[in-house]
């Protein structure tokens, strides 16, 4: 976890490392964690290059983010989804205890964010895929029927848990198909693949 203020950093840190449901590793284990938290007053462009550097770190898909701001640009989420932003929350919105149920959901699977963030994701991925229709997409990237279904799930705020139940497969199996899901796509991570199959209508 780290926070724009080292006062609130310090007191916010305390309070995750009682936590029984919480592990809170260093900055420097990030590579390790299942989650990151960033604790910000305002979001500016340091703290979009710290999510891209950190995204550099880990092999494969970044490390998924909880953001807790003010707010936050249109371009500046743009970037964040990229770096593996998953779930923000706004500051004024927000308790400790609101915090960790955030950071478990998050861990678990689950993409969080408010509505008018959700539009800002849609009307981006309109404007860089709009011409591409549902039909172009299932011919161009084969995307199975089984793999819509989970983006689907996850849309409605289903976990991989919940979705390995539901569909009688391994919680692993269901992380693999997310995986293939996005790749298909051309996105970055879960939270751009749903946003995109929302946009284009795919449930």
């Amino acid at each position: 976890m780290r926070a724009s203020d080292a006062i609130l950093e310090h007191a916010t840190g305390a309070y995750l490392r009682s936590c029984s449901r919480l592990g809170l590793l260093s900055p420097q284990r990030l590579p390790d964690a299942d989650v990151s938290v960033l604790l910000l007053s305002t979001v500016d462009d340091s703290w979009i290059r710290v999510m891209r550097q950190d995204a550099a770190r880990v092999p494969g898909a970044p490390v998924p983010v909880v953001m807790i701001a003010d707010g936050i640009t249109e371009r500046q989420l743009s970037l964040a989804v990229e770096y593996g932003l998953t779930t923000f929350l706004y500051r004024g919105d927000l308790d400790l205890d609101r915090l960790v149920d955030a950071v478990v959901e998050t861990g678990a699977g689950r993409c969080r964010m408010p509505d008018d963030l959700v539009a800002h994701l849609i009307a981006e991925l309109g404007r860089q895929q709009r011409r591409q229709t549902l039909t172009d997409l299932a011919h161009r990237d084969g995307l199975l029927v089984r793999e819509i279904e989970v983006l689907r799930m996850l849309s409605e705020g289903m976990n991989t848990v919940e979705i390995a139940d539901k569909m009688s497969y391994s919680e692993r199996t269901i992380k693999g198909i997310i995986h293939e899901a996005v790749k298909r796509l051309r996105v970055r991570n879960r939270t751009q693949a749903v946003a995109y199959a929302i946009r284009t209508g795919i449930f």
